[in-house]
């Protein structure tokens, strides 16, 4: 059985794969963000992904220790590798925008899988390539998948918040990217822009 949830995880991800009217999600993902600013820049995003039942039941029969409690350290150990480094491809299903230009996120730090209730927790850090000043730069973040094999679920009341050092008075505003379009135009994704002043 070991591997089955790289196997199907990779399956969703294979972008050779034709993306006709029978393409829909496989894989769905509650999520939420934290924007972490350093001396008053936007410097890494905290993510936090909550698989469905289905797919965290065959990542717990692949990679947790004998009762499903909990990851082994060699089971962490491959989810890390062979499950999450890969998404590297697809920018960890983390979109952002400094005015108007798409930034990729190559990095992730503090990698940690998790089991609660049953469902597989991803916790990890997404650094940007370079430090922004939301005050001077028209930002968005968006997490979502392009192919929309994997469906993230925004968290309904609190989906981005904003924590760190020095940070600048913000305010996001969640709207659709009406220039996105998911699934042949059938959804359009949420993203957060932040809107920021003072110090």
């Amino acid at each position: 059985m070991r591997g089955l949830a790289v196997f199907l995880l990779a399956l969703l991800l294979t972008t050779s794969l034709p993306r006709g009217a029978g393409a829909h999600p496989h894989v769905w993902i509650d999520t939420h963000a934290t924007l972490r600013f350093d001396a008053g820049k936007l410097t890494a995003i905290d993510i936090v992904w909550v698989f469905d039942d289905f797919f965290s039941s065959m990542m717990i029969e692949d990679f947790a220790a004998k009762g499903g409690k909990d990851f082994t350290p060699e089971g962490h150990g491959e989810l890390e590798s062979q499950v999450m480094l890969p998404m590297a491809e697809f920018g960890f299903f983390t979109h952002v925008t400094a005015d108007g230009t798409a930034l990729q996120i190559e990095k992730i730090e503090n990698f940690k899988a998790s089991i609660e209730g049953g469902r597989v927790i991803f916790a990890f850090r997404a650094r940007l390539p370079q430090p922004l000043d939301p005050r001077a730069t028209s930002l968005s973040v968006g997490l979502y998948d392009e192919s929309y094999y994997v469906e993230l679920i925004l968290d309904e009341w609190d989906p981005f918040r904003l924590a760190g050092d020095a940070m600048p008075g913000c305010a996001i505003d969640m709207t659709e990217d009406m220039s996105r379009p998911l699934y042949y135009g059938a959804f359009f994704p949420r993203v957060a822009t932040l809107r920021c002043t003072g110090s």
